[in-house]
């Protein structure tokens, strides 16, 4: 599924304290879908009520708050801050979170219909509405309202800085000196970083991006989120090099992009940062990596299951959180050079293990279902009999 961020249709509403104002600046325009909505004066009315409603719980949670409008479709509204006082807010919406099917549209019609919209073009319209994961708008809307909370920040040191003198330099020249040294230390460690992906050895790069970052986590300054975000800007700056000279040509960075911000986003502390920082370093010395290094990864996995197999757990999040990977991409890594996907080479092996065995030994059928992952022996029965034709007892007799 390709995802494009404009098809999440944002606009500006700008504020006055708790006073809405009824000026909106779209970025993109609207769907559709709302045209038709709106067309009518209650239509637009109810899109006016349920906006409002938003904005004050937005006002109210100070967080974004993502919810489902008078018609059926998912909005959103992040607030800007200024210490507590919501002074803008960035709207988006207009999108589903799940494909839409004639029951789902049957369900927005009884609450439409006394609208009085024709009935064929209101369901084209729905039709065409952009789908996007829950979690990736989640993500979205707290990575932006992180980073409109920096800002804010910043803001107010200018807006309403103290005073006070320490030995002849106020607070204000103290902030630009701090920010300044900050961003000549991270340009440094980017272009440091940049210069290892071309020309330095997996091991080293691995070494020192592991280094660095979780340095900057550990003895950073700031409070946990904004060493966070300063983290999550190096990484975003290694996967816009790759993607720039198509490091791989078989990933979705924009998936890929999404995959990290759901792992981190749950990060509450700087050992479980430290986790994921591990395994993402590892994605990105692996993609930028030889064939060969992709190869003993492989096999290292393939190690792994062999040594698993009577694991009923043993799927791709097992393994990749073993191997310190991301479920993403030890998928896409393993598919590229085996030519099948990890959850049906997991499959493979345990039929061939069980058909080993049923040929080798005399164990019964329900112990064999247990060496190779399986602890109920009808779904064991079911699977080898649809992978081989028949049943564990008609192989073993023919064999």
């Amino acid at each position: 599924m390709v995802l494009d961020p404009r098809d999440l249709h944002f606009s500006i509403l700008f504020s006055a304290e708790r006073h809405l104002a009824r000026i909106v600046h779209p970025l993109h325009t609207i769907t559709d879908f709302c045209k038709l909505i709106r067309r009518t004066n209650d239509g637009l009315k109810r899109c006016e009520n349920s906006d409002k409603t938003a904005f004050r719980v937005a006002c109210e949670k100070k967080k974004p708050y993502i919810y489902e409008c008078h018609a059926g479709l998912v909005d959103g509204v992040i607030p800007v801050l200024l210490g507590d006082n919501p002074v803008t807010f960035v709207m988006f919406g207009q999108f589903l979170f799940e494909p839409p099917n004639e029951e789902k549209f049957n369900e927005v019609w009884r609450k439409v219909e006394d609208l009085k919209i024709p009935y064929d073009e209101l369901r084209e319209a729905y039709f065409s509405l952009p789908v996007f994961p829950r979690e990736y708008v989640w993500c979205m809307a707290e990575g932006i309202f992180e980073i409109l909370r920096e800002i804010s920040l910043q803001i107010m040191y200018l807006l309403f800085p103290q005073e006070k003198e320490r030995e002849g330099v106020t607070e204000v020249e103290q902030w630009f000196t701090q920010q300044e040294r900050q961003m000549l230390h991270f340009l440094n460690k980017e272009r440091d970083l940049l210069s290892l992906f071309h020309w330095a050895s997996g091991g080293t790069v691995k070494e020192n991006l592991e280094k660095v970052l979780i340095n900057e986590m550990e003895q950073g300054e700031g409070v946990f989120w904004e060493r966070r975000s300063r983290v999550w800007g190096l990484i975003t700056t290694l996967l816009s090099h790759l993607r720039r000279f198509r490091a791989s040509s078989q990933i979705d960075f924009l998936e890929l992009t999404y995959q990290y911000v759901t792992m981190l986003r749950y990060c509450e502390n700087i050992e479980e940062f430290k986790e994921i920082l591990s395994r993402i370093v590892n994605d990105l010395v692996a993609i930028r990596g030889e064939l060969s290094y992709k190869t003993s990864i492989v096999e290292r996995v393939k190690e792994y299951i062999l040594r698993n197999l009577n694991k009923e757990g043993l799927c791709l999040r097992e393994v990749a959180k073993r191997m310190r990977f991301s479920p993403y991409y030890l998928a896409h890594l393993f598919k590229s050079v085996e030519g099948i996907s990890l959850g049906r080479y997991i499959r493979n092996t345990r039929i061939a293990r069980a058909k080993e065995l049923l040929r080798s030994t005399g164990l019964p059928v329900a112990k064999i279902a247990e060496e190779v992952g399986f602890k109920d022996t009808t779904h064991f029965c079911h699977v080898f009999k649809r992978a081989t034709g028949m049943s564990p007892s008609q192989y073993r007799s023919k064999t």
